[in-house]
């Protein structure tokens, strides 16, 4: 398995989340059988706010920061837990 790598910080220096898979299999890259991976995950997103790139933690109050629509930005290792890995083509 491949470090993570950064990619955007548009809505916080965090670890990103989305709500639909069809957007989260963009960032996925196939290996030579043509497998992708993926987590489902369970995220405590608690409560949101609209972030911004310069986000390096969470603002005072909220828990994750968020685009309005399906992406979650997590600012701690204890809000989100890798339920299952699942592997398509």
């Amino acid at each position: 398995m491949q470090h993570l790598r950064i990619v955007s910080t548009a809505y916080g220096f965090g670890v990103y989340f989305s709500a639909t898979a069809d957007y989260s299999h963009g960032f996925t890259q196939p290996n030579l059988n043509g497998e992708r991976f993926m987590f489902l995950s369970r995220v405590l997103v608690g409560k949101t706010t609209i972030g911004n790139s310069s986000m390096k933690t969470r603002p005072v109050g909220f828990d994750t920061t968020t685009d309005g629509k399906h992406i979650f930005v997590t600012f701690h290792d204890a809000q989100a837990y890798a339920e299952y890995l699942i592997c398509y083509k």
